[in-house]
C-alpha cells in the first residue's frame, strides 16, 4: 500500500512539475525582440511595452493604458495578444486582438537603423476603420554621441505640409522655427535620445501667459515615404514632430535640401 501510495504522489509530483515549466515556457516571448520598447513611428505617438499577460502604452505624462491579455501566438517574427478593456457605456469587458510584426530595418523598407526593428500593429476588432500602426524598436545606442545627430538628415530643413507647422530647424542643443511673420524663434534644448531613426529633445522657452520659463520634451521621427500611398511632395521622408504625446506636426525633407 505504501509502494501505490509513494508511486502515486511521485506521478502527481512529476505532472505537477510539468505543468508549471509548461506554464513557465508559454509565459515567455520565443522572440525576446518582442520585450523591448516599441517607439511610435505614426501620427499616434506612443511608447508601448510587451509582455505575454499585458500591454502597456504610454505617452510621456499625458496617457497611460494597461490592457490584461492573453497570449494566443507566439512566434519568431509574429505575436498575437488577446486584451481586455471595460467599456464603462456597456458596463462590460470587451475583447480585442492585438498584433505585433517584426521586420528588420533595412533601406528596402526605409529604416535606416541598421540592427534596429520594424514593428506593424494590427488590431481586430478596430472601432473606426481598418488600420496599421508602425513602430520602431531602436538598435541599442547607448555610446551615441551627445553633441551630434546620429543621422544627418535631423540637420536639414525641415518643410511643414500640416496646418499651424512652421519651417524648422534642429541641433542637438537647439530648436529653431519661423514664427507667423517670418522672424526666427530660437529654443534652448538638451537631447534626450539620439538614434537613426528618431530624436528627443527637452526645450524650454519663456511663456508670457505664465511669466516663466517652462520646458517641454518634442520628438522627431522619421519615416519613409511611399508614392503610393501618400503625397510625398517631391520627397523621400517625412518627420513627425510630437509634443509630450501630441502629434502637432508633419514635415518633409524636400530633395532640394538633401544636399544642404
Amino acid at each position: 500500500m505504501k509502494k501505490v501510495l509513494f508511486a502515486c504522489m511521485a506521478v502527481l509530483l512529476i505532472t505537477t512539475a510539468c505543468s508549471l515549466f509548461t506554464q513557465n515556457k508559454e509565459e515567455k516571448f520565443v522572440n525576446p525582440v518582442f520585450y523591448e520598447k516599441m517607439i511610435s513611428a505614426s501620427h499616434e505617438n506612443f511608447e508601448v511595452q510587451l509582455t505575454p499577460t499585458s500591454i502597456y502604452m504610454f505617452s510621456r505624462e499625458n496617457y497611460k493604458y494597461n490592457y490584461t491579455c492573453k497570449l494566443i501566438n507566439n512566434q519568431m517574427d509574429t505575436v498575437s495578444l488577446e486584451c481586455f478593456k471595460y467599456n464603462y457605456k456597456n458596463e462590460k469587458e470587451e475583447t480585442q486582438v492585438f498584433t505585433y510584426t517584426l521586420k528588420p530595418c533595412t533601406k528596402e523598407n526605409l529604416c535606416l537603423d541598421e540592427g534596429g526593428w520594424l514593428v506593424y500593429e494590427k488590431v481586430k476588432p478596430y472601432k473606426y476603420f481598418d488600420k496599421t500602426l508602425t513602430y520602431i524598436i531602436p538598435s541599442k545606442s547607448e555610446n551615441a554621441p551627445k553633441d551630434r545627430f546620429v543621422n544627418p538628415l535631423f540637420y536639414k530643413k525641415l518643410s511643414p505640409i500640416s496646418r499651424g507647422s512652421r519651417p524648422t530647424f534642429l541641433t542637438p542643443t537647439s530648436l529653431t522655427y519661423l514664427d507667423l511673420y517670418d522672424k526666427e524663434v530660437v529654443e534652448k534644448c538638451k537631447m534626450l535620445e539620439n538614434t537613426p531613426m528618431y530624436v528627443t529633445l527637452e526645450c524650454s522657452f519663456y511663456s508670457d501667459f505664465l511669466k516663466r520659463m517652462k520646458n517641454y520634451v518634442v520628438r522627431y521621427v522619421l519615416k519613409g515615404c511611399d508614392e503610393k500611398k501618400e503625397y510625398c511632395f517631391d520627397s523621400k521622408w517625412f518627420v513627425l514632430e510630437n509634443e509630450t504625446g501630441r502629434a502637432i506636426g508633419t514635415f518633409v525633407i524636400k530633395e532640394k535640401d538633401m544636399g544642404q
